[in-house]
């Protein structure tokens, strides 16, 4: 990495504790406050040089079994994000609730660069000890930023900007960090806004995977506003017991049913539907039409078994309930992962306006290979729905 003279990094970050250098917005506060926190309460050293703690393998090992369903969930989002961000030579972390990195990805002709400035597996990103950094703010107040080059406390980071959001569990509570770093980025902090937004997509991905992963024993509500949308990106997951109760549900749920940031509710609180109803979904393979009890806003959804009822042996059925279990396995429903990728796609189909070539940039794949999972996966657009 480049020096930078400690001498006038100090200064600068004095100079931000002390007032004398304001930078506007939420997230110079943001700054200013952990500034002070990693100078009066941690009493770290903003000259310091010294790359990040990194845990030993038996420590590291040891975290990543803790972590098995959080890792299991977010590998294919990892690799995703990697594959948009590689060519502005980035790296992807994911850190624990504790700011240690369990898994990453990186180009490996460059893996050694990015080691030498610490984003490599087992490091360690705290507030309390290594200052002000993408990872411990995110950490510390839930919120994703963008920390610039000399946005970071210790002046062993002043070459690294990092772009960080926070994943969160089915209850509200947080799971980690996603962060994608360069060594080198452009001077310009505009230059980030793209890598930020792609983050955050990302982070609600793999929110969203952790979510159907870990309500296996639920009845899952996939629901979007717009009925066209329902199969291929549902914003919103709800999380439903056998007695109808909504227990769980993931932040975009969260941000449209505010009922639902107090659960458990009942689903007839939630929505003008019987839940005999919705746990009937399922079976008839079709859209149920929802709408919310306070607003009145529509809502279009489809239903996941829990994961018990979709593979214990049935009773005897009859010739209609056979015959449609027949037309069922017909057109088996979409894995998990292959729901994800769907809703990438769309996301950036519609994005482009439907235009394949547009959308083919955006994910980093040629035209002929997104024909092919177009058509692998279903895709068509709203308008022949």
């Amino acid at each position: 990495m480049p020096y930078v003279p400690s001498t006038r990094h100090i200064d600068r970050v004095c100079n931000v504790i002390e007032g004398r250098m304001v930078r506007p917005g939420v997230d110079g506060a943001r700054l200013a406050s952990s500034y002070r926190r990693s100078l009066e309460q941690y009493h770290l050293d903003p000259g310091a040089t010294v790359g990040p703690r990194v845990l030993t393998v038996p420590e590291l090992r040891d975290v990543q079994h803790r972590e098995e369903s959080f890792l299991r969930a977010s590998g294919q989002c990892l690799s995703r994000l990697h594959e948009m961000v590689r060519e502005a030579d980035y790296c992807v972390m994911l850190t624990d609730a504790q700011g240690v990195t369990i898994d990453y990805r990186v180009d490996r002709e460059r893996r050694h660069d990015f080691k030498r400035a610490g984003l490599y597996l087992g490091s360690c990103w705290s507030e309390s000890e290594e200052g002000t950094c993408g990872v411990a703010s995110v950490l510390l107040d839930a919120e994703p930023i963008t920390v610039h080059r000399m946005d970071h406390f210790r002046a062993a980071f002043t070459t690294l900007t990092c772009s960080a959001s926070p994943i969160f569990g089915l209850h509200g509570e947080l799971l980690g960090v996603l962060d994608a770093s360069a060594v080198r980025s452009p001077d310009e902090r505009e230059s980030q806004r793209l890598v930020n937004h792609i983050v955050r997509q990302s982070a609600l991905l793999i929110e969203d995977a952790y979510f159907l992963n870990a309500a296996t024993d639920c009845w899952v509500l996939l629901a979007h506003r717009n009925r066209h949308y329902v199969e291929a990106q549902p914003e919103i997951l709800i999380a439903v017991d056998a007695c109808g109760n909504a227990i769980a549900a993931n932040r975009r749920a969260r941000e449209c049913v505010p009922a639902l940031n107090q659960l458990p509710r009942h689903v007839t609180a939630l929505f003008d539907i019987p839940a005999e109803r919705l746990f009937d979904a399922k079976a008839a393979r079709g859209l149920v039409s929802l709408r919310l009890n306070d607003t009145g806003s529509p809502l279009y959804a489809r239903v996941r078994p829990p994961l018990l009822a979709r593979t214990a042996r049935r009773p005897a059925q009859t010739p209609r309930e056979t015959a449609s279990q027949t037309a069922a396995q017909a057109t088996p429903p979409l894995s998990d992962d292959d729901a994800l990728e769907r809703s990438r796609i769309v996301a950036a189909m519609s994005d482009a306006k439907w235009r394949t070539e547009l959308a083919a940039q955006a994910l980093g794949i040629s035209r002929a290979t997104l024909y092919r999972r177009i058509a692998r996966l279903g895709i068509k657009p709203p308008h022949k729905c």
